[in-house]
Parts: structure tokens; C-alpha cells; sequence
């Protein structure tokens, strides 16, 4: 079953990469915008296209075959915020991760826009981002990008072991339980989907409901969403926790049972016309339902429920083609159910940054079976703070480009010029993922300027902990790749046909490249205290302020201060503990003074 897992594992995340990158040309877009990017009216394989970024004062940019849009770039931070043990940091995933993609960001919605920007406040944490209007937040967003927890749970029929970083993770950027159960639905139908093989019978729909009803259950398992984002969510939405949740329960069986109806009723082999007419009843074409996250899962569901008949790659096109709905988001989260089901299946056209991708999934299979692999190395969080521009993301460190937060990056191409000194240009990051970034037009003269400096002081300490020979390799590699997928879409031959299982095949004669990371891995740079024999002593900040806000026992308070009090660091170390500490002491009696 574990090679299994990992072929289901490394399909998942290809396909909904695939699907992602399929549906983002006609994404929203009219019939006159769809012939206008792509040359005809339909979608049948991933292609190279143009589009303009960044506004009115933006540029016409060239994206090539395979691009995928923001629904890729979350779920890649996503999985770049699981540490090598399985910790999801959610912490740097919302400080560092939502607020650096605002540089990068293709196709993104206003609400995961507005969460991240909000997210460059001092004051505002994962668990406490109340932007305005953040509790009507119930779009996909979050949906989206929540793959990677299941990729990584250790037990896929313990709902537990994947469910509450899943709601962490979405209430980062979502305060409405439709984008929340959303998520939650959506994890569920992809777990299933890996562990038995198959979609959801549909007849199985309606029951996810428990899922959705058992929300405030797992919340109450967390003490700082119990602390401090309860409290705060209940006064502003005005409804308790428990009657939120219901109601968006009661819509999901109601929507589902009617799609279920629909599918075992009037199901024939015209399958486009069946899955159009379960989203126009579920108004999934009007401007008020279709972005909602609940709505999405279940229209994810629907497409990878006729996929067996209508064939994987049809399926897909299906939704990407459906004009007028969230073609793009729909199409990931089917993608990634079509592929956990069916690893042997095939997709027409090349997939961006597909080998960095398919190390990723290798990484969270590895950590679903239980192997401490490496992890991401995130700047400090006590220091650490976003530039106060989005343009200024990309700046030059060490005479070298580089993005705050995720490390150096390898231009690939001209930029694009846009207006008010600003433009837009394809680079590789050092992990192997491609972006589009924005700039200031006059930085890359600056950097030309600089002198070069000598290779040994090239690796920073935000990056994955690799050789600069093996880093360098990597982006020649996927320079070439992106060079390719660039004219990849003039091809009609067979070479462009990706078959899951051929990428699969590989796996037992290559040898791992996670293998040689393993022994190099780098711990979270906030867990890095050095003593005065340049060791290492793991002080797990987040393991301690839960442990003490668990019952605000002042031995175990006094232990944890005596603790930090022998680190070389300790001042830091303790105001922060200290912060933590009395903001959840008072925020606890403020609630327990309000409720009685």
C-alpha cells in the first residue's frame, strides 16, 4: 500500500497542478476573452497564452504552456510550511508565505488579497487577521490549497490527524464556515480518494455534514483559536460558533442530495450537460456563488464522480470549458481527486515547475510514513517583517536578487515593463518553483551593477540546505523546462501526453533526492539557539506558550521562564514567551467575564 500511497500521492499533486493550469485561461473570462488569449474558443490542453498583470498600470506578459495560477502557488507554500516531522508552521506560513506571494500572485481572489495584506500588520496572527469583512469570507481559497495535509497525514482514516490543520490553515485567510467546510469537505473526498482508490459515491455526499458539524470540536482542541480567535469571530459574525456551523451543514446536504439526483437520474453520455446543469442549480454561474468554497467542493466532486465514464482528461476539460464559473479553483481541486484515484491516468500538455512539484509530494509521502525528511528554513519570526511595499519584495541581498522570507531568485527572462517604474519578470526560486514577480523596473540594473561576489558566501540561511553545486543544477534544469513549455503548445504530437504512471516509473531505479537532503536538514530558524559551544538547543516556542495556556499553571510558567533564562538569547526568548502568555491569560478572563 505505501508505494501505492506515493504514486496516488505524486498523481494528486500533478494533476491538480495540471487542471489548475488548464482552467486558468478561461477562468471567469467571456467566450470573446477565451478566443482573444488563446487564438480558439476551447480548452483542450495546457498552452502558452498572454495576459495582462498588475491593473491598468500593469503589462501584457507571456505565460507559457503549463502556467498554474494562484490555486498551485498556495498549495505550494502550503506544503512548503510542513515541516519535516509533520508540524504544519502555520505561523510562518501566514507571516511569511501569504505575505511574500503578494509579489508573485497570478489570478487571485480579492478576499485572499485582502487577508495577506492584512497579514503585514505587526499585530495580526494567523489565528487573529480580522481584516473587514474577513467573517463573509467564504470563498475557494482556502479550499484550494489545503492538499498538502492530507498528502502528509500519517493515518488517512483519522479525519484527526489532517482536519485541524486544514481549518488552521484556512482560517488564516477565511472567516465564513462555507470557505472553512469547504476546505474541511474537500480533505475529506481527498483522502478518501487516496486511501480507497475511488471518488465519493455520491450517495455518500450528504454525510459529510458530520464533518462539517464536528468543526467546533476541533477547534476546541486548539487553545489559541479557542483564546483568542473565537471570542473575536463570535462578536463580529454575531452568531455563536455551533449555529454557523449548522447552517452551513444544512446547505451542503441540501446541495448534495440535489446533486446526487441529478447524477443518478439524468446522468447519459452527454456528461458536459449533466455537470453544467448541477452547477447552474447550484448558481455556481452567478457572481454570488461560484467563487464559494462549499459550492466548489462539491462540484470538484461531481467532475471526478464522472471521470471513471467520461475519462480523466475529459473530465477535466469539462470544467475547465463550463465559461462563467471558477473554471481554474473547480478544476484543481477535481485534479487533484482524478489523480489520487487514478495514478495511471493521462493529461495532454506540460506542467510548470512538474519536477519541483513531484518533490514536494515525494517530501509529504515521506512524512506520512513517518521518516523526519527537511523542511523549509523560515527567516526568525521575532524579526523577520515584510517590506512595506509589495513591489519591494524583491529586493538584492548580498548582491544577489532575492525575495524576503524565501531566498535568492534566478532570473529567467526579459521583464516586462509596466507603467509608474514597475515591472514584471519570470524567475526561478532556489527550491525550483517558477514565478512571475513584480519589480521595481530600475532594480535589475542595480543588481548588474553590483560585483560578484564569491561562490562560497552564495547559500543563504533561508533556503533548503543544499550544496551550491546541486542548487545551481537545479536551476539550469528548470530553466530549460521553462524554455520549453514556452513552445511546448506549438507541438500536437504525442510527446506532450503526460502519463502519470510514466513519471512514476522512475521511482525505484533514481535514486532519492530526498535521501541526501535528509541528512542536511535545517531546523526552523526560529528553534535555532546557539550556545556558546555553537550547538544547537531547540527551544520550541509554540510547544511552550500551549503548554502554559493550557491551564496557566505557575510551576509550569516558572519552569518554562527558567528554561528560557539559560538561553544565550533569553531576553528575546522571554518577552516573547511573556507576550504570549498574558495576552491569552487576559483575552481568557475578558471572554469567561462577558459569558458568565
Amino acid at each position: 500500500m505505501s508505494d501505492l500511497r506515493l504514486k496516488r500521492t505524486i498523481s494528486s499533486a500533478l494533476w491538480s497542478a495540471y487542471a489548475d493550469a488548464l482552467g486558468f485561461p478561461t477562468e471567469l473570462a467571456s467566450d470573446r476573452t477565451v478566443q482573444q488569449r488563446l487564438g480558439h474558443p476551447t480548452v483542450t490542453r495546457t498552452e502558452s497564452w498572454k495576459r495582462i498583470v498588475g491593473g491598468r498600470f500593469g503589462a501584457a506578459v507571456s505565460l507559457p504552456a503549463g502556467t498554474y495560477s494562484d490555486d498551485t502557488q498556495l498549495r505550494l507554500a502550503t506544503s512548503r510550511a510542513i515541516r519535516g516531522n509533520g508540524y504544519f508552521d502555520v505561523e510562518s506560513f501566514a507571516k511569511i508565505e501569504l505575505t511574500v506571494w503578494q509579489a508573485y500572485a497570478l489570478g487571485a481572489g480579492r478576499g485572499s488579497k485582502a487577508a495577506a495584506a492584512a497579514l503585514c500588520n505587526r499585530s495580526n496572527n494567523w489565528f487573529s487577521n480580522f481584516f473587514t469583512n474577513y467573517e463573509n469570507g467564504g470563498g475557494n481559497g482556502a479550499a484550494m490549497r489545503v492538499q498538502p495535509h492530507v498528502w502528509a497525514a500519517s493515518n488517512l482514516a483519522d479525519k484527526a490527524s489532517y482536519i485541524p490543520d486544514v481549518i488552521r490553515n484556512a482560517l488564516c485567510t477565511h472567516g465564513h464556515m462555507r470557505g472553512i467546510a469547504g476546505a474541511v469537505i474537500h480533505a475529506v473526498s481527498l483522502a478518501h480518494a487516496i486511501d480507497t482508490g475511488k471518488p465519493l459515491n455520491p450517495e455518500q455526499w450528504p454525510a459529510l455534514a458530520n464533518d462539517i458539524r464536528a468543526i467546533p470540536k476541533m477547534i476546541a482542541g486548539d487553545n489559541e483559536l479557542m483564546t483568542f480567535w473565537v471570542p473575536t469571530w463570535t462578536q463580529k459574525s454575531q452568531q455563536t460558533l455551533e449555529d454557523a456551523v449548522d447552517t452551513v451543514a444544512r446547505e451542503w446536504e441540501d446541495a448534495s442530495r440535489s446533486a446526487a439526483s441529478v447524477l443518478f437520474t439524468r446522468l447519459t453520455h452527454n456528461y458536459s450537460a449533466t455537470y453544467e446543469e448541477i452547477v447552474k442549480a447550484q448558481n455556481g454561474l452567478s457572481a454570488e456563488e461560484r467563487g464559494s468554497g462549499l459550492k466548489c467542493a462539491l462540484f470538484a466532486n461531481v467532475a471526478a464522480w464522472i471521470s471513471p465514464q467520461a475519462g480523466a482528461q475529459e473530465s477535466i476539460q469539462i470544467v475547465a470549458n463550463l465559461l462563467d464559473s471558477d473554471t481554474d479553483t473547480i478544476g484543481t481541486m477535481t485534479g487533484a481527486l482524478i489523480g489520487a484515484a487514478y495514478p495511471s491516468a493521462s493529461y495532454i500538455g506540460p506542467v510548470q515547475d512538474h519536477i519541483y512539484i513531484r518533490e514536494e509530494a515525494e517530501r509529504l509521502y515521506d512524512i506520512s510514513q513517518g521518516k523526519n525528511t527537511y523542511s523549509f528554513s523560515y527567516p526568525d519570526l521575532l524579526y523577520w517583517q515584510p517590506p512595506r511595499t509589495m513591489v519591494d519584495i524583491l529586493g538584492i541581498k548580498d548582491n544577489r536578487l532575492h525575495i524576503d522570507g524565501l531566498g535568492d531568485v534566478h532570473p529567467l527572462e526579459a521583464p516586462y515593463t509596466g507603467q509608474k517604474g514597475t515591472s514584471w519578470q519570470w524567475f526561478l526560486l532556489s527550491t525550483g518553483q517558477t514565478i512571475l514577480s513584480r519589480l521595481r523596473t530600475d532594480l535589475l540594473a542595480k543588481a548588474q551593477q553590483r560585483k560578484e561576489v564569491p561562490s562560497e558566501k552564495l547559500d543563504t540561511p533561508d533556503l533548503f540546505d543544499q550544496t551550491i553545486e546541486n542548487r545551481e543544477r537545479k536551476i539550469a534544469r528548470n530553466a530549460n523546462a521553462h524554455a520549453t513549455s514556452k513552445t511546448a503548445s506549438d507541438d500536437t504530437g504525442q510527446s506532450n501526453i503526460k502519463s502519470t504512471s510514466d513519471e512514476l516509473a522512475s521511482l525505484s531505479t533514481q535514486p532519492s533526492k530526498l535521501e541526501s537532503l535528509a541528512e542536511h536538514h535545517a531546523l526552523p530558524a526560529a528553534a535555532q539557539v546557539p550556545s556558546e559551544s555553537q550547538a544547537s538547543v531547540l527551544i520550541d516556542l509554540d510547544e511552550l506558550t500551549n503548554e502554559a495556556i493550557r491551564g496557566f499553571d505557575p510551576q509550569t510558567i516558572g519552569r518554562h521562564i527558567l528554561l528560557l533564562a539559560e538561553q544565550p538569547n533569553a531576553i528575546e526568548l522571554s518577552i516573547a514567551y511573556s507576550a504570549v502568555v498574558v495576552k491569552a491569560r487576559t483575552a481568557r478572563l475578558k471572554y469567561k467575564s462577558r459569558n458568565g
